[in-house]
């Protein structure tokens, strides 16, 4: 009798470009469907298309996660397509600049997205996958839920810090039912976001120069490389665990 399962699903928040992007490459290839999920249905058509074009199953899906009510809609449809073995969260936004001027719609908007919608999404995919009694949430943390970030980002910071308790306890939680939880806490990686917020103007080169001592910045295939390894079976044993990846900023 056969033992081998069918293909397994894997819904990426934030799929679409980035650190999203190589994580939905990196699954695709590994032979998962992978539901490229962005706000921007644009692009994530575009590297659904071109995960496809490589021979891939990957599948876009329009999503804010923001929003509960359609981010526990869109994974349900996904769900129902191919039975979802990884959800990833790493959909993100960032806010630089001090405290004392982060207005509360700012504060908001970033807690809506980095934590109440990480939140959601992996209460979506544990109500799916603890009756089937197996399946891989990873969460996309920071080494700024470790420590303050170099420019001001209180509020994104306290965002990632959220992050990392959420796995662990939600990882306790879910352990008896077969479901694991666990997260990535990137350190600098070369994306337009991190390019974006380069602290004081400063290129990534110069970061890399004074607090990187492997001495190079990371790119999106580091990061998709661990979330890979947190998800797969090969991982069975580990959950509850934040798996830095910095190239040894945080040392």
């Amino acid at each position: 009798m056969s033992t081998d399962r069918p293909t397994p699903g894997a819904f990426v928040t934030g799929g679409a470009r980035g650190i999203g992007r190589g994580i939905a490459a990196a699954l695709a290839r590994r032979g998962d469907v992978v539901f490229v999920a962005d706000r921007d249905g644009e692009a994530a058509a575009a590297t659904a298309t071109e995960l496809v074009a490589e021979g891939y199953d990957a599948r876009p899906v329009v999503l804010d996660v923001a929003d509960v009510d359609a981010t526990d809609a869109a994974i349900a449809a996904a769900d129902a397509e191919v039975p979802l073995g990884t959800l990833v969260n790493n959909a993100g936004i960032a806010l630089t600049g001090p405290l004392v001027d982060v207005t509360p719609d700012e504060f908001d908007r970033v807690i809506a997205v980095n934590l109440r919608g990480v939140y959601f999404a992996l209460r979506a995919a544990a109500r799916r996958m603890v009756p089937r009694g197996r399946g891989s949430i990873v969460n996309i943390a920071s080494t700024s839920g470790f420590t303050a970030s170099t420019s001001p980002m209180t509020v994104y910071d306290l965002t990632k810090g959220g992050v990392r308790m959420l796995t662990t306890t939600a990882a306790r939680e879910l352990a008896p039912t077969g479901v694991r939880v666990n997260a990535v806490a990137p350190g600098t990686v070369d994306t337009e976001l991190t390019r974006a917020v380069a602290a004081d103007g400063r290129s990534l080169d110069e970061l890399m120069a004074t607090r990187i001592p492997m001495g190079y910045v990371g790119q999106p295939e580091d990061i998709a490389g661990a979330v890979a390894y947190l998800s797969s079976d090969v991982a069975r044993y580990v959950t509850g665990h934040t798996l830095v990846v910095d190239g040894g900023w945080l040392t």
